[in-house]
């Protein structure tokens, strides 16, 4: 970057200097005013904003914040009980364009409910399997929750992925206790 800086303040001292070594009024003008203004301008226009300086601050501090560390220790520990309200939250987030949204409870509970009364009839799901998703799906939830409040504090956007994946597991959560009740009458 100084040697570019260098080139350009030199260039036109170089190239327009007239036979009597004097330069043109121009090339000064150019030299000494336009190309340091211009420099200036496009140091300043790179250079992060307070704002945005903030909102990488808190990125990292949110990053390395205990709870979000921690959310995804645990969910390493139930990967597979996760990756089922990654789908889920992924799938309702597809259903949004023909007018189903993530945060439909009752829709995407009653949609479960009836997979799991299909698993329950068919003799591949017990009671004690469905006390097992309320559990899990509501330990996932809770944690997500966490996170969330976490971004928000820090004035952070928690992403759409985190926010599908809080709605599927409330509403597997959900589920589960429709189908735990249909179950138990």
């Amino acid at each position: 970057m100084k040697n570019l800086i260098i080139f350009l303040l030199v260039v036109p001292l170089i190239s327009f200097k007239q036979q009597s070594g004097e330069y043109e009024s121009w090339v000064y003008f150019v030299a000494f005013l336009i190309l340091p203004l211009w420099i200036f301008f496009a140091i300043y226009v790179n250079l992060p904003s307070k704002k945005e300086k903030k909102r990488k601050k808190n990125l990292g501090e949110f990053k390395t914040n205990i709870v979000f560390v921690t959310f995804i220790e645990k969910m390493k520990e139930i990967p597979d009980w996760y990756k089922i309200i990654q789908a889920r939250g992924n799938a309702h987030s597809m259903m949004v364009d023909v007018g189903i949204n993530v945060d439909n409870y009752d829709y995407w509970a009653n949609a479960h409910k009836e997979e799991y009364m299909m698993k329950y009839n068919d003799g591949n799901l017990d009671v004690e399997g469905v006390k097992l998703r309320i559990e899990k799906f509501g330990y996932i939830a809770s944690e997500l929750e966490k996170v969330i409040k976490k971004a928000a504090e820090l004035k952070l956007n928690a992403t759409p992925e985190m926010h599908n994946e809080y709605h599927a597991s409330r509403a597997s959560v959900l589920a589960a206790e429709y189908a735990l009740k249909e179950m138990s009458s």
